[in-house]
């Protein structure tokens, strides 16, 4: 009986940091073209969880490598595709906070090995991708690290890596299927769900060997690597993320991501043509997901000057939404190197900058 009072207290005190950390807000932070714009070739977002996972979703050409200094740790990486503008067939080569950094202009150089491989095997990350994208992904990472790319492990039920890691790793998911990842100092980690995109999936005939290289770079063809995906991200802090990465419209949107999984946040692609155009990301967005918040992506275009929007696409999505204020999805641009943080029911607390 002596023993009953401080072990009540123990777990009260446990429960009471618990609700803290559950209390505590993800960081998401665009890493773009030029500082505090939303550019043509943006694609990358960096998520923080209150546990200190930090996620790279889609690096793309707008990260200078593995040494750009916005990145810090970078624990997973998230590759929804291989398309070379999500791969990253080139890297970023101008300072982000220079008044002279371009936003219309591709200002990148070459990276051979993608851009994504780079970065893996500088952080030491586990890249989560579609099964034959994360196998083409485990080379290009070791022909960077000079040594082969082990899978990443999958331990119990809800397949969990532990990082930091040691060096790079590469774990494939599935459509419907679900890998997390948990900081070594922290009690739960942020899973991972793969989600249906309806995109190609082909990888340019520059990242493939020889001789299957030339013969469908003469033919003008990529090589097919598995469906493309969007995802779910779950933080521990209770926020759910949809990415959709490259899509059209599909009725996984209100069956899957909004009544399953119940997303609160959509970061979705509006560039028109190959995914989704303003109209219709719009119709995502209040008919079909009904997220709390959203953060359009791959405008295309300059989408902003001065911080607001100015791009065609960017500023119809903005319209669009605001027509139907009545749904109370609130959208916010990714604008490069500005943190946003966002609570566990999907509502912006800093760093927002709302249209």
């Amino acid at each position: 009986m002596k023993m009953r009072w401080p072990i009540i207290c123990l777990v009260g005190a446990l429960a009471g940091a618990w609700n803290v950390a559950e209390a505590q807000t993800v960081k998401v932070t665009p890493v773009g073209q030029r500082t505090g714009e939303f550019c043509a070739q943006d694609r990358a977002i960096l998520f923080e969880d209150p546990t200190g996972v930090r996620i790279l979703y889609d690096p793309a050409n707008t990260v200078a490598g593995g040494s750009d200094p916005r990145l810090g740790e970078v624990h997973a990486i998230l590759v929804s595709h291989a398309h070379p503008d999500h791969l990253g067939n080139a890297k970023l080569n101008q300072d982000p906070d220079s008044n002279n950094a371009s936003c219309s202009a591709a200002m990148t150089t070459p990276a051979p090995n993608s851009n994504t491989a780079e970065i893996a095997a500088a952080k030491r990350s586990a890249v989560i991708a579609g099964g034959p994208l994360a196998t083409i992904i485990g080379r290009l990472i070791a022909a960077v690290a000079g040594s082969s790319t082990a899978g990443c492990p999958a331990a119990g039920l809800t397949n969990e890596v532990v990082v930091p890691l040691t060096a790079a790793c590469t774990g494939s998911v599935g459509l419907g299927g679900k890998r997390t990842v948990r900081h070594m100092s922290a009690a739960r980690g942020v899973q991972i769900t793969a989600v249906t995109a309806e995109h190609p999936n082909d990888l340019s005939s520059a990242f493939v060997a020889e001789p299957e290289r030339t013969n469908l770079a003469s033919a003008g063809l990529g090589a097919y690597v598995g469906l493309a995906n969007g995802f779910v991200v779950t933080f521990t802090n209770g926020l759910r993320a949809y990415l959709s990465g490259d899509t059209g419209l599909t009725s996984d949107m209100a069956t899957i991501v909004r009544d399953f999984y119940h997303a609160n946040l959509a970061v979705i692609n509006i560039g028109d043509v190959f995914t989704t155009g303003p109209e219709e990301a719009a119709f995502a967005i209040t008919d079909l997901i009904r997220p709390i918040s959203v953060i359009p992506s791959h405008v295309n275009e300059a989408a902003t000057q001065g911080g607001r929007p100015a791009g065609l696409r960017t500023s119809r999505f903005v319209e669009l939404l605001s027509a139907h204020s009545h749904t109370g999805v609130s959208v916010f641009m990714p604008l490069s190197g500005i943190t946003m943080e966002f609570n566990s029911l999907g509502y912006c607390e800093a760093g927002c900058q709302g249209q």
